[in-house]
C-alpha cells in the first residue's frame, strides 16, 4: 500500500531548497542564464518565477483497463454531442442465501424479481431523454475467481444470444424521485426462468449453486437514442445495507402462501464492467489521433477507458544548462472548456502520471506528497485543474529522470462515466518558481 505524506507548502519549499542547496554546494558554478534567455538577469539568490515553457499536448485513445470486482457496476448508454456514444455493460455472479435448498413438494414459481441498488448516474434520466432498454442474458461461460478481466473484452465470450432471458424498457430513477428509501431498480423476469431453480433443487444441492447458475450479463440496447439522450447508470451491487439480489417467490403443496428464495450479489461474487465508445462523426476527436497539432486548442478526457491526453515539455531540457537550481514550485494550470458542463459534469479530479516500460500508468514523485500538495482537483470558480510538479521537474533537470511525457487521466476510470473538454497547449499555463544555487 502506498504511503502518502502531507506537508504544508511553506514547509516543503524550505525543505526542498535546503536539500538541493546542500547537494549543489559541491557543484561547479554554471551560467546564470537559464536555457539561454529564460532566466532574468537579476540577483540569482532570490526566488523567481518563469512561464517561458513550450508544451506539446494531444488526445490519445485509452487502452483497455482492468475492470473486475469493482465497487461500482456501470450499465447504460448516452449520446454525447461532443464525444459520441458511450456504452457500459456488466456481468455479475450471485450466491445462494442458503447452503441446502428445500423448496418443498411440487414448488411452483409465482414471480422472480431482480433488484439492483443505485449509486448515481451520468447523463439524462428525465422522461423525454432518459429512456433505457436493457437485455438480460444468462451467463453460460462463467468467470473464474481471482482472474483478471478487462473493459474491452468481448462479453459474447460469456453469454450469447441463445442465453437471452428478458428485455426491459424503463425510465431510470437513480435519485429515488418515485420511491422511498435507497433507490433501486427492479426487473420482473420470466416465470419459466424462475421455475428452472425449483425444478433442479437436487442438481443445485449436489453440484453447487454457481455451477448451475453462473450469473447474468446485462447490456443496453439503445439504438433509438439521439444526440443528447441517455445516461450511464451506476449501481452499488455490493451495498450490504440495501443488497442487490434476485428474489424467487413460489408456493408448494405444503404451503400455499408465498415463500421466497433469495440469490444475493455480494463481495464474493465476481463482477466485470465492459465499455465501448462510438466516435463516428466526431472529427474534433478523431482528427487528433492523426494530427497531434490539433491538441493546441482542445484536449479530451473521458472515463470508462475512453480518452486521455499527453503533455510534453518541449524546451525543458534547455534548463539543464543552468543547473544547479532548486525548483520550489512548478504549477501546471489546465483550463476547462465550458461546453455542456451543466449537462455532463466534469471529473472532480484528474491525475498526471507516467508510463513505465510495460506501458502501465505509474505515479510521479509529487503525487506521493499528498493531495493537498499535488492537487489535480477541479476548481469550479476558475474552471481549471491545477497540479504541482516541482519534484518531477527537479528530477529531470538533475538527470535523475528521463522525460517520457505525462498523461492527463481521470481517476477511477472503470467506475465513473464523466468526461471533460480541456483547452490545449495554447492556453495551458506552466509557472515555475526556482532559485539559483551558487
Amino acid at each position: 500500500m502506498r504511503k502518502t505524506f502531507r506537508f504544508s507548502a511553506s514547509f516543503f519549499n524550505v525543505t526542498l531548497f535546503l536539500l538541493f542547496a546542500t547537494l549543489g554546494l559541491n557543484s561547479c558554478k554554471e551560467s546564470d542564464t537559464l536555457g539561454g534567455n529564460l532566466l532574468p538577469s537579476s540577483d540569482q539568490s532570490q526566488f523567481k518565477t518563469s512561464s517561458k515553457f513550450n508544451l506539446t499536448t494531444f488526445t490519445i485513445k485509452e487502452d483497455s483497463i482492468k475492470s473486475d470486482d469493482l465497487s461500482i457496476s456501470l450499465i447504460g448508454s448516452y449520446v454525447d454531442p461532443i464525444f459520441g456514444k458511450s456504452t457500459a455493460s456488466f456481468i455479475t455472479e450471485f450466491v445462494s442465501s442458503t447452503n441446502q435448498l428445500d423448496f418443498g413438494s411440487n414448488p411452483i414459481a409465482d414471480s422472480i424479481i431482480l433488484t439492483m441498488t443505485y449509486s448515481s448516474y451520468y447523463g439524462k434520466v428525465n422522461k423525454f431523454d432518459g429512456l433505457q432498454k436493457f437485455r438480460i442474458y444468462k451467463v453460460s461461460n462463467g468467470l473464474i475467481k481471482d482472474s483478471s478481466y478487462y473493459s474491452a473484452e468481448n462479453p459474447n465470450k460469456y453469454a450469447s444470444e441463445s442465453d437471452f432471458i428478458s428485455e426491459h424498457t424503463f425510465l431510470p430513477d437513480p435519485s429515488g424521485k418515485y420511491q422511498t428509501g435507497t433507490p433501486v431498480e427492479k426487473f420482473k423476469l420470466p416465470l419459466s426462468f424462475g421455475q428452472q431453480f425449483l425444478n433442479n433443487q437436487s442438481l443445485i444441492n449436489s453440484g453447487g449453486f454457481l455451477n448451475f447458475f453462473k450469473g447474468f450479463y446485462l447490456k443496453p440496447v439503445n439504438d433509438f437514442q439521439a444526440s443528447g439522450q441517455g445516461a450511464v447508470l451506476s449501481f452499488n451491487l455490493i451495498n450490504p445495507e440495501v443488497p442487490s439480489k434476485m428474489t424467487l417467490y413460489f408456493h408448494n403443496d405444503n404451503n400455499g402462501a408465498n415463500q421466497k428464495f433469495e440469490m444475493l450479489i455480494n463481495s464474493d461474487c465476481s463482477r466485470v464492467n465492459f465499455f465501448k465508445h462510438d466516435r463516428n462523426g466526431i472529427p474534433a476527436i478523431n482528427n487528433q489521433f492523426t494530427d497531434t497539432t490539433q491538441g493546441k486548442t482542445q484536449l479530451f478526457i473521458q472515463n470508462m477507458a475512453g480518452l486521455s491526453s499527453k503533455i510534453w515539455f518541449t524546451n525543458l531540457e534547455s534548463w539543464k544548462d543552468s543547473m544547479p537550481l532548486a525548483i520550489t514550485k512548478a504549477e501546471l494550470i489546465v483550463p476547462v472548456e465550458s461546453s455542456l458542463i451543466a449537462i455532463y459534469g466534469v471529473p472532480s479530479r484528474l491525475l498526471l502520471v507516467e508510463k513505465d516500460d510495460q506501458g502501465q500508468y505509474v505515479s510521479i514523485s509529487d503525487f506521493d506528497l499528498g493531495d493537498s500538495y499535488f492537487n489535480g482537483n477541479y476548481n469550479p470558480s476558475k474552471q481549471t485543474y491545477n497540479f504541482n510538479l516541482a519534484l518531477y521537474i527537479q528530477e529531470i533537470l538533475a538527470g535523475k529522470r528521463t522525460q517520457k511525457g505525462l498523461y492527463l487521466v481521470p481517476t477511477a476510470s472503470a467506475v465513473g462515466a464523466n468526461r471533460v473538454v480541456l483547452k490545449g497547449s495554447n492556453f495551458i499555463k506552466f509557472n515555475v518558481t526556482y532559485t539559483k544555487i551558487k
